[in-house]
């Protein structure tokens, strides 16, 4: 069930409900109940299937966990075991095909004739399995580096991975940050309710309001070779830009706020990440969690920065790469990673020649912008083919493009007109910039009340208009 639809809705009001009125004792097995409800609602049959699945692997590495701590002679080995199990489930699963392709395409370059299958394998892609290997991998880590120890309970730990709301697409939750609290649940506090409500009601609009009505104008340019031009493709890169922000930053404040219903607190996941003034600021403001996920797990083991210059960028470049193709099973998701690499070293070899500092910060911001949309291209198109043509009609201010009065439903007519989307974008990044000057400066509580109030007013405007649509899916969910 989507965080959008009526169904999630319904579901969490009587969770809520249901975890206040419950006895102390029974909360953390209800919201272990409850979260394999919600992961199994997910397309049916296949969450009957995979849920169980993936609560079988859960229990394999808490029991993992508990063998390293008493046997302590093989704590590597059951590391390693552990890693491996989660890589090959997910590699499984996720990049059969994908590495049967490659395979194929290496072997071609050999022997013509030679293949490893000559078709797809027809393999469903649980939902969730890539954020859970990741929170099950980073536990399993930790317990070794005896950071964490295992927690008496399964059922805590079990609730710690699978609870709903950073299930499907994050935040990334460490033990650290969650498992604590279900060892000690919250009591009930007015101001953290409050807020739970204001960061729910505004990720709804976020992604009902922002994301999902830019989103039929991205689709079409991307989709349409004969729509991309160079005033089109540059718009259509913009309002992804954007639209994924919203999309995502909808996401990470609906689940916040879910969990904060609960009294439960979930680690930030953005902090305006296109005001940043260079990329590495931007990957520390954007999904903040999977950024220290791969630089505590990957760079760092890797060597990070302590081995010379070669090997520093050697792991950047690995780092950036992996982290792209856990987005997804496909090359642009990797030359995505890359690119993002290859702007994180220059970035690097300005620093070191002391040239970023002669940049105005309104120059620096510009073209961090720009780099950020540029990496979106491989981001957002299906395959290489899109990608170049998209930077094709980038690259020739010579050759505009006038779309159509409208394509599809009335309704779809203005927000598919080019200037209306540019217009979206500029004003979404000004008051964006608006907000992130002056919210840390009310310091009146009636006015923060207020602004609570009027998020409420427009959530429930948002349900009253969409009243039994079912909403569109987050981009995130797809990885």
């Amino acid at each position: 069930m989507l965080f959008n639809s009526p169904l999630y809705l319904l579901f969490l009001l009587l969770t809520v409900i249901l975890y206040w009125v419950l006895p102390l004792r029974f909360r953390v097995p209800m919201l272990l109940v409850a979260s394999l409800v919600f992961y199994m609602n997910w397309s049916p049959p296949h969450g009957f299937i995979y849920g169980p699945m993936l609560f079988l692997d859960a229990a394999v590495i808490y029991g993992l966990s508990v063998l390293m701590t008493r046997y302590r002679d093989f704590q590597k080995s059951f590391l390693i075991i552990g890693v491996t199990a989660q890589i090959l489930l997910l590699g499984v699963f996720k990049y059969a095909n994908f590495f049967t392709d490659f395979g194929n395409w290496l072997l071609h370059l050999i022997h013509p004739a030679a293949t490893l299958a000559s078709s797809h394998f027809n393999i469903f892609l649980p939902l969730a399995i890539s954020f859970t290997t990741f929170v099950l991998i980073s536990y399993l880590i930790d317990v070794y580096r005896e950071k964490e120890t295992p927690d008496p309970s399964f059922i805590r730990f079990a609730t710690y991975v699978f609870f709903f709301p950073h299930l499907i697409a994050g935040p990334i939750v460490r033990a650290s940050e969650l498992l604590r609290q279900c060892d000690n649940p919250p009591t009930f506090k007015t101001a953290c309710f409050a807020d739970g409500i204001h960061r729910f009601c505004t990720g709804f609009f976020l992604k009902v309001f922002i994301a999902d009505i830019i989103a039929p104008y991205v689709d079409l340019i991307f989709s349409h070779q004969h729509y991309q031009g160079f005033n089109t493709a540059w718009v259509a890169v913009y309002a992804f830009s954007i639209q994924l922000f919203c999309d995502f930053f909808g996401y990470t404040l609906m689940a916040q706020g879910s969990a904060q219903l609960m009294g439960f607190t979930l680690p930030e996941n953005f902090n305006a990440p296109y005001f940043a003034k260079n990329m590495s600021e931007y990957w520390a403001r954007w999904h903040m969690t999977l950024s220290r996920w791969l630089r505590d797990y990957l760079y760092i083991p890797l060597g990070g920065n302590r081995h010379g210059t070669f090997n520093t960028y050697r792991n950047m470049f690995i780092t950036m790469g992996l982290g792209g193709l856990w987005h997804g099973a496909n090359w642009t998701f990797v030359a995505w990673g890359l690119l993002n690499a290859v702007f994180l070293s220059v970035q690097k070899m300005a620093d070191e020649l002391k040239i970023s500092r002669f940049i105005p910060t309104a120059l620096a911001l510009f073209i961090t912008w720009h780099a950020i949309c540029l990496t979106r291209v491989f981001f957002r198109a299906e395959n290489f083919a899109i990608a170049w043509s998209m930077l094709k009609a980038m690259a020739n201010p010579f050759h505009w493009v006038s779309l159509p009065h409208a394509e599809g439903s009335v309704e779809q007519a203005a927000t598919l007109n080019t200037e209306t989307v540019l217009a979206m974008v500029l004003l979404f990044l000004i008051a964006h910039a608006l907000i992130r000057y002056f919210r840390p400066r009310i310091q009146i509580p009636l006015l923060k009340e207020a602004g609570i109030v009027v998020a409420y007013s427009i959530f429930m405007y948002c349900v009253c208009t969409l009243g039994g649509q079912a909403g569109q899916q987050f981009i995130y969910f797809q990885f």
